[in-house]
């Protein structure tokens, strides 16, 4: 079982965003989770224009971990889904302006072409040795509904995938991202059991708002608006 922690000492407030698939403009067959070239250079600039200070998921963790505030203003990227688009449009921008970011992938689909291309094995392996882009997991083939699983096909997606990302990357690998954002206690806990150190989920509150290590919330990129002033108190 999982002890809840109390967070409640930090005084920071951290919205940790996720986005999707990076594309170029928007058309009849974009889907909601896209974010084209200019909004994410919108996103971008209006919180420079705030003075955020983008800082990275392990950087979080060790302020959750010793409950030491992170800078004011923080606020933390994360990326779901392994898309190309990360990769063609998203890097760019994030090299140029030295934004850490962590990407989180399903082991099963690297490199693939089916639907919306992956990254590949090779891409990843150069993004990761950057030291601007960590790389996550998100289970092997991003089941629908952890939950509806049993706990040997959940621990399963997740020790295979982290053995996986491990061994293509050279090193460890302690985050994980439940697909769809959907966890319940079973889960998080084997989440733990699998060897992880912290899970994330898509709850619309600041990271300090947590109950443990793994259940860390985020926010859909499109609510960046609501979670700045959620965490920071203006707009």
């Amino acid at each position: 079982m999982i002890l809840a922690l109390a967070f409640l000492g930090l005084t920071s407030r951290t919205p940790i965003l996720t986005f999707h698939d990076i594309i170029a403009v928007r058309t009849k067959d974009s889907k909601w989770f896209d974010c084209t070239v200019k909004e994410f250079e919108d996103q971008i600039a209006w919180f420079k224009k705030r003075h955020a200070v983008f800082v990275s998921t392990a950087m979080v963790y060790k302020s959750l971990s010793s409950k030491k505030a992170l800078p004011k203003n923080a606020v933390c990227m994360t990326f779901a889904d392994n898309y190309l688009g990360f990769y063609r449009y998203a890097w760019p921008i994030l090299k140029r302006e030295r934004i850490p970011v962590t990407q989180f992938v399903h082991t099963g689909f690297v490199g693939s072409k089916v639907g919306r291309p992956k990254l590949t094995w090779a891409q990843l392996i150069e993004l990761d040795r950057t030291g601007l882009v960590t790389i996550g997991s998100q289970t092997v083939t991003h089941p629908e509904d952890l939950t509806s699983m049993s706990s040997a096909q959940v621990l399963a997606e997740f020790r295979n995938s982290k053995q996986q990302l491990e061994a293509k990357l050279g090193h460890q690998v302690f985050e994980l991202a439940y697909p769809n954002g959907k966890f319940d206690a079973r889960v998080s806990a084997i989440a733990k059991e699998a060897g992880y150190s912290a899970a994330y989920t898509e709850g619309c509150i600041p990271a300090e708002k947590a109950t443990n290590f793994f259940e860390i919330p985020r926010y859909v990129h499109t609510r960046y608006r609501d979670a700045w002033q959620i965490a920071h108190g203006r707009s």
